[in-house]
C-alpha cells in the first residue's frame, strides 16, 4: 500500500480536509504536526495564540486516534529535516499537505517542496483554506485585481467546489519510528502564561469537534440579525468564528454554503432583514479571501504598502507613543477601552480594530507595521493575510481603502458605537461613574463632574496625548511631505530615464494570473506561482536596468537564486515563486522590519 505523510498546519480538523481525504483514499498514512520556533522567526505567535493552537492539537489528535492513527507531533530545528526523518521513518513515497498563502509560509512550502521532489518524494498540496484558489480569479486581460469589490464580484459568479462534510470513517497508520514529542513539550504555553490563560478557556472553546456548535449558533441565533447587530461592540455582535477559520478547525467552505443557504432563503420568502445580514456575512468571508488573494499576487505587501507613493509618508518613530498606545494610555476613551480589551482578551470587535487602528496611523502617525505586528502579537484569531489587509485598507495603501487624509474623531466614535458608554466601563473602571454625555471627551467635563466621578486627568486617567486639531494638522503636514519627497524623487530620477513604458505610470504592478502555471505541476490541485509584470523598485529603471532584463531573459536559469533569509517575499526580479517545487527563481528579502 501506498505510504502518505499528511503534513498539518493551519488545517486541524478532519472534515472537509481535502490532504488528509486524499491520504486516506491512497493507503495508509502519517499524520504529523511539526513545530519549528525557529522558522517562525518574527512572527513567532503571541501567547493567547499559541494557547488556542495546543487546544486545538489536543482535539485533533483525539479524532486522529478515534480513526485510528492519532497525531505524530514533532519539535524541530528544521521543517525539512523533520519531514525527510518521518519519509524515511515510514518509507513513505508522498507527502500531502494544504495551501497556507501568506508570503512567509510559500516561500517555506516551495524550498520544502523543492528538496523533497529532490529525494525523490511525491508532494501533493490542495486547496483546504479557501473558496477559490488565487491563480484562478483574474480579470479579463488575465491580471491580478486589486480592488476588493471586482474581486468578490468575480468569485460570487464562479463555481465553487463543494465541501465534504464526511471525515474519512477509518485511517490506517503508517508504521514507523521517530522520535515525537508531546504537547506539553513543544512549549506552547510556559508557566507563567497558565495563569494568565485561564480566563480564555471560559469564553472560548478551542477545537475543531468544538467549531461546528459555533457555527450553528450564529446561523441558527445570530446571522439573521447581523446587518442590526455586527456594529454593536458587544461580544455576540459578530459571529466569533474567526479563530475557528485560523486555525482551520472550520471550513470556510463550509461556513460560506450555510449562509449562503440562509441567503436563498431569506431572499426567496422575502425576508430584506436577512437577505441583507446574510450578504453583508458572505462579505465578510469575501475580505478574508481578498487578504490571501492580495498576498499571493503581491507578497511584498508585508513589507511595503501596495500602493507605491505611500513609500514616501513621514511616519513618526516614536517607542513613546507606539507605547501609550499599546497599553491604552493615550487618553481616549474608545481608543484606551479597546486596546486595553485586547491585552486582557486576545480579542476585539472588527469596529474596534479599525478604530484602534486607525488612531494610531492617522492621529500618532505609527507606522503601520508596528501596529500589525503588534496585532499578530496578541490577537487570538492573529492572521497574517487579514492584519495586512487591514492596516494597509486604514492607512491608506489600497486603492479601495480609507483614504490617507480621513481621520476619524475617536470622540464622535464613541457617541456612535458606545452611547451609554458601557464598553469604556466595562475596561476603563477609572472611568467607571463618568456619565455618558462626558464619557467619551472627559478632559470638557467640569471640574465638578470631574471630581464627583473620581477622576483625575493626568492623575488616575491621562490626559488626550495629542489634540485632534494638531493631528488633522500634523497629518496634512505629512502627506504634503510625501507629496514634495515623491515629486523631487521622480524629477531627479528623470534626467537618467529615456525608455518609458506606458504601464510605469501605474502605482500598482501587474499580476498576470491566466494561464501562468508552471510546467512541473502535478495537478490542477497543485500551487500556482504568480507571474509579476512591470515591477517598481524602489528607483524607477533606466535603460540599463531595461537593458539588463532583457538580456537576463535570454539567459538560461542556472540558478534558483535563494538567500538564506526566508522571513518573507520579495518582488526585486521579474518572476518570484511561491510553493512550486519547479517553479523558476526565486527571491527573499535580506531584511525584516523593526518593531519597539
Amino acid at each position: 500500500m501506498n505510504r502518505t505523510i499528511v503534513w498539518f498546519r493551519r488545517d486541524l480538523r478532519i472534515e472537509d480536509n481535502p490532504a488528509l481525504a486524499a491520504a486516506a483514499r491512497d493507503g495508509s498514512v502519517f499524520p504529523v504536526f511539526i513545530w519549528c520556533p525557529k522558522e517562525e522567526g518574527q512572527f513567532y505567535p503571541g501567547r493567547v495564540s499559541r494557547w488556542w493552537m495546543k487546544q486545538s492539537l489536543v482535539q485533533l489528535d483525539q479524532s486522529l486516534k478515534s480513526l485510528g492513527a492519532g497525531l505524530v507531533i514533532i519539535k524541530t530545528d528544521s521543517t525539512l529535516q523533520a519531514l525527510l526523518e518521518c519519509v524515511n521513518a515510514v518509507h513513505a513515497t508522498k507527502v500531502v499537505f494544504n495551501h497556507l498563502y501568506d508570503p512567509v509560509s510559500l516561500v517555506r512550502d516551495h524550498n520544502i517542496k523543492e528538496k523533497l521532489v529532490e529525494h525523490g518524494v511525491s508532494v501533493q498540496s490542495y486547496n483546504g483554506d479557501l473558496l477559490y484558489e488565487p491563480w484562478d480569479i483574474f480579470d479579463e486581460n488575465g491580471h491580478a485585481f486589486t480592488t476588493f469589490d471586482a474581486f468578490w464580484n468575480r468569485c460570487l459568479h464562479m463555481q465553487m467546489k463543494t465541501y465534504s462534510p464526511i471525515p474519512p470513517c477509518q485511517l490506517i497508520l503508517a508504521q514507523g519510528d521517530v522520535e515525537k514529542h508531546s504537547i506539553e513539550q513543544l512549549g506552547l504555553e510556559d508557566e507563567l502564561e497558565i495563569s494568565s490563560n485561564a480566563s480564555l478557556g471560559r469564553a472560548w472553546s478551542p477545537g475543531w469537534s468544538k467549531s461546528d456548535k459555533a457555527l450553528t449558533e450564529f446561523v441558527e441565533n445570530h446571522l439573521l440579525h447581523y446587518s442590526k447587530n455586527r456594529l454593536s461592540l458587544g461580544g455576540d455582535s459578530t459571529s466569533l468564528l474567526s479563530p475557528y477559520i485560523h486555525f482551520g478547525e472550520l471550513s470556510v467552505r463550509k461556513v460560506f454554503q450555510l449562509a449562503r443557504t440562509k441567503q436563498i432563503l431569506w431572499t426567496h420568502e422575502g425576508n430584506i432583514v436577512g437577505e441583507e445580514s446574510a450578504t453583508l456575512f458572505l462579505r465578510a468571508i469575501g475580505f478574508r479571501e481578498y487578504s490571501r488573494y492580495l498576498c499571493f499576487s503581491f507578497p511584498f505587501t508585508l513589507e511595503r504598502p501596495l500602493l507605491g507613493n505611500l513609500k514616501f509618508f513621514p511616519w513618526n518613530n516614536d517607542p513613546s507613543n507606539f507605547k501609550a498606545w499599546r497599553q491604552g494610555r493615550t487618553g481616549y476613551p474608545l481608543v484606551d477601552a479597546g486596546m486595553r480589551e485586547l491585552w486582557a482578551t486576545g480579542w476585539i470587535h472588527n469596529k474596534m480594530r479599525v478604530i484602534v487602528s486607525s488612531f494610531a496611523v492617522k492621529m500618532l502617525l505609527i507606522p503601520w507595521k508596528w501596529g500589525m505586528k503588534y496585532f499578530w502579537d496578541t490577537l487570538l484569531d492573529a492572521d497574517l493575510e487579514s492584519d495586512i489587509l487591514g492596516w494597509q485598507y486604514i492607512s491608506g495603501s489600497l486603492p479601495d481603502g480609507h483614504k490617507l487624509e480621513r481621520l476619524d474623531d475617536p470622540k464622535i466614535q464613541g457617541t456612535k458605537y458606545d452611547p451609554e458608554g458601557e464598553y469604556i466601563r466595562q475596561w476603563l473602571p477609572e472611568l467607571a461613574r463618568m456619565p455618558a454625555e462626558w464619557i467619551h471627551h472627559p478632559w470638557d467635563a467640569p471640574h465638578g463632574v470631574l471630581t464627583a466621578s473620581g477622576v483625575e486627568l493626568g492623575q488616575n486617567y491621562p490626559k488626550p496625548i495629542i489634540d485632534i486639531d494638531l493631528a488633522r494638522e500634523q497629518l496634512s503636514q505629512a502627506i504634503f511631505k510625501m507629496w514634495e519627497t515623491e515629486a523631487a524623487t521622480k524629477a531627479s530620477s528623470s534626467q537618467d530615464k529615456q525608455v518609458v513604458d506606458e504601464n510605469e505610470k501605474l502605482l500598482i504592478p501587474k499580476v498576470f494570473l491566466k494561464d501562468k502555471a508552471p510546467h512541473g505541476a502535478t495537478s490542477s490541485d497543485d500551487q500556482t506561482v504568480p507571474i509579476l509584470q512591470n515591477l517598481k523598485s524602489d528607483d524607477p529603471p533606466d535603460t540599463k536596468r531595461l537593458k539588463y532584463m532583457a538580456e537576463e531573459d535570454r539567459k538560461p536559469d542556472k540558478s534558483h537564486n535563494r538567500s538564506d533569509h526566508t522571513e518573507v517575499s520579495c518582488i526585486d526580479q521579474e518572476d518570484c515563486s511561491t510553493a512550486e517545487s519547479s517553479s523558476k527563481r526565486q527571491c527573499s528579502s535580506t531584511s525584516s522590519f523593526y518593531v519597539p
